[in-house]
């Protein structure tokens, strides 16, 4: 069975890449393995779709002021979470729990945001406000944490404003890379299936070759993108003012 994989965590260049990768092992055994062959051209013509609308997104004139609002946000997004981590270390009574409490909510919805895809991120960052302002508001004021969540909103409001623009700008008639996006998953997502399917109903050496190639390339994708939001979380670390004292 192909491991399953959360497609959203995968930058615009990396999700690329991932679905390059894809198409170039299951050529390799498509020919032997007659009832991929259609799966296996769905996936391609999607995946040319996608990587013309790419090429057209690096065109954009907007795709640089979205990375610019995208960098701002994770700024924010790392302030409020770093000011409430160490609150939860503060020795004033009801601070530590109220902060845990918080803390709790970013871990669920996505302690890595800042790592993800612009819509998985938006998705996380938008979820972590709307719980944290409804479940945990009495909390938030206890810590004095409520500026904090609020300059991470208006970066996220300032994010998806530019973010439209871009969309808006993109030429008329062709499709954008948030368009096409979602069908190229699911023909990926469709072809993951087939293969599993088969190779449970059918076993084959062939399909079970398959299956492993793809799996070692999820584990590969996967670890890249978890190295890329290791390092930018170890630059952020290195940028914090150091204590003169130490």
């Amino acid at each position: 069975m192909i491991n399953s994989l959360n497609f959203s965590l995968f930058p615009s260049d990396e999700f690329f890449t991932f679905a390059k990768g894809t198409l170039t092992i299951v050529e390799t055994k498509k020919d032997q393995i007659p009832g991929l062959v259609p799966f296996f051209y769905k996936t391609s013509d999607t995946f040319v779709l996608y990587q013309s609308a790419l090429e057209r997104e690096k065109k954009n004139p907007y795709t640089v002021l979205v990375a610019g609002s995208d960098t701002t946000r994770d700024s924010g997004f790392w302030a409020f979470r770093t000011y409430v981590e160490a609150a939860s270390y503060r020795v004033i009574p009801g601070w530590a729990a109220a902060a845990t409490k918080i803390l709790d909510v970013i871990h669920r919805h996505g302690w890595t945001a800042y790592g993800f895809g612009y819509k998985a991120e938006t998705a996380a960052i938008t979820n972590i406000i709307s719980e944290i302002r409804n479940k945990c508001a009495d909390e938030l004021a206890l810590i004095g944490a409520t500026d904090w969540l609020n300059e991470l909103e208006a970066a996220q409001q300032a994010f998806d404003a530019v973010f439209h623009q871009s969309v808006t700008a993109a030429p008329k008639g062709e499709p954008t890379i948030w368009e096409v996006r979602p069908q190229l998953t699911t023909s990926l997502k469709s072809l993951f299936s087939m293969i599993s399917l088969m190779n449970s109903g059918t076993p084959s050496d062939d399909l079970a070759s398959l299956e492993t190639s793809l799996n070692e390339l999820i584990l590969r994708s996967l670890s890249t993108v978890k190295a890329a939001g290791t390092r930018a979380e170890n630059a952020k670390k290195d940028d914090k003012p150091k204590d003169p004292e130490k």
